[in-house]
């Protein structure tokens, strides 16, 4: 018996490079470092949120579970929709920019990730391909390869942090000539960071009519931005809105990642599809999901607002540890030149492309090359006990890995997340404030602390034994001026 194998390609193998160096496993495929599971590894590759959801998320999905009425456990609940939930889903799109004619036509599914994966589903029509720009969410060569379709890694510019244009989108279509115009996916905000600006996304959308291309934007990180002053953009709002899917869910800036929900909008011949189609292949989403995502949504502000404000922060603590990182490496090398630096500036979102042009083709004592992100990730397993993500499976050429700081030490502040779940009394959630929020402030201290001492007691000493130096600075250098 033959299964279909999946349609490889660059990016399905950069993302089976990726994978094989994050599960500690060399590649022939045999366990051969510690992995970013083991114990005593600090991860910078998990995608989880901050902390616990709010605490209303947690009490709603409880009385969910004891709700006989309006949510029997033992009842599909076949097609029955959730008019509050779907509601709230509309103000949020709408908040990030979605035009409300587009934004009332909602879809849901478990996850952003089966909603896409569905999506591509009706909308790779005849053989489509799809194409992207890097920093794109990396099973999306998974998605692709195993429903037979190309996908496509559109190039590029560092100088606009690795957005697309639509110049760099009309080259590629002028070289590629595809016979089925392909789907553009989108990442807005990507997930190193990079925010689109309205214009940016009008010259997107006038590639996309005049080729009759589709387009599904990933809207995972919109709300997530890190200054308020710019208004968010959405291709839904440009002329081709009517031939986009906006997706989003509640993983991220609502910290609800275990629960999988996720949902859409667009237009409604779109969405009356697509609901057919999710419909079809799974009766139904469990309520329990729902009801958490209702309480998630209707967090107030303070707690969203924390949560970005932590991420960001953490974001600047590491561009800071980056900087002395790469001060520390020119003056043990006496080059001046760039050894360590941050990719490009970070808008939104939670994660931070580093990039290590000091080790690029290196060559290691046991005589392998680091030339890629696979290898800098397995690199830093095996000598720092510390896990990057490869930024080779997000797009990104050389020796750059991501860095996600949320979701380091979120266990520290699970006692200030059960104080609040477990009051009695419930008018707590009402009340929300800044008293409860300060009681978070010990454990995201220590998250922050724990960053620091994976840059300085297990990147740096690692990347300096990599280039045959020794440190000449005590081992505090790279913590002076910085602030937990």
């Amino acid at each position: 018996m033959v299964l279909c194998r999946p349609k490889t390609g660059p990016a399905f193998d950069r993302l089976h490079r990726a994978r094989l160096a994050l599960m500690g496993r060399g590649e022939d495929g045999r366990p051969d470092h510690p992995g970013m599971f083991d114990p005593g590894v600090v991860s910078f590759a998990h995608g989880e949120g901050v902390r616990r959801p709010f605490p209303g998320a947690i009490r709603n999905a409880i009385e969910a579970l004891s709700d006989a009425e309006d949510a029997p456990i033992e009842n599909y609940m076949f097609l029955r929709s959730f008019e509050a939930l779907d509601g709230e889903i509309r103000r949020a799109f709408c908040r990030i920019g979605v035009p409300e004619a587009l934004a009332r036509n909602v879809v849901l599914d478990a996850g952003t990730t089966r909603l896409m994966v569905a999506a591509l589903s009706l909308m790779t029509r005849e053989g489509a391909g799809v194409v992207t720009a890097p920093g794109f969410y990396h099973p999306l060569a998974g998605w692709c390869g195993y429903q037979q379709r190309a996908l496509d890694v559109v190039p590029t510019a560092r100088a606009n942090d690795y957005k697309m244009t639509a110049a760099d989108l009309e080259n590629f279509l002028a070289r590629a000539q595809p016979l089925t115009p392909p789907v553009l996916v989108l990442f807005n905000p990507t997930m190193t960071g990079a925010v689109y600006a309205r214009d940016e996304l009008d010259g997107l959308a006038d590639v996309l009519c005049a080729h009759d291309m589709m387009a599904i934007e990933d809207a995972l990180f919109a709300g997530s931005e890190h200054g308020r002053a710019t208004p968010c953009a959405r291709l839904a709002a440009t002329r081709a809105g009517t031939r986009c899917l906006t997706v989003s869910g509640a993983s991220k800036l609502h910290c609800l990642a275990n629960l999988r929900i996720g949902w859409g909008c667009g237009p409604e011949w779109l969405i009356t599809a697509l609901q057919d189609f999710i419909t079809s292949s799974a009766a139904s989403l469990p309520h329990v999901a729902k009801a958490a995502a209702l309480g998630a949504l209707r967090a107030p502000e303070i707690y969203s607002q924390r949560n970005i404000s932590e991420c960001r922060s953490r974001i600047e603590l590491v561009r800071s540890l980056v900087s002395d990182l790469d001060a520390q490496v020119r003056a043990a090398t006496g080059e001046d030149r760039p050894h360590v630096e941050v990719g490009h500036d970070v808008a939104a979102g939670h994660s931070i492309l580093i990039e290590f042009p000091c080790l690029d083709g290196r060559r290691l004592a046991d005589g392998s090359v680091l030339a890629d992100g696979a290898d800098v990730t397995r690199f830093f397993l095996r000598e720092a006990h510390v896990a990057f993500a490869p930024a080779l499976s997000h797009g990104f050429d050389g020796t750059k890995v991501r860095a996600n700081v949320a979701s380091v030490g979120t266990e520290l502040t699970y006692a200030a997340s059960r104080l609040w779940e477990n009051a009695s009394d419930k008018a707590v959630i009402e009340k929300w404030g800044e008293v409860e929020e300060r009681s978070f402030d010990e454990g995201f201290a220590g998250a922050r602390q724990r960053i620091i001492d994976a840059f300085t007691t297990r990147v740096g000493p690692a990347l300096m034994r990599a280039l045959d130096t020794t440190m000449t600075a005590p081992r505090d250098a790279f913590t002076r001026e910085i602030h937990v």
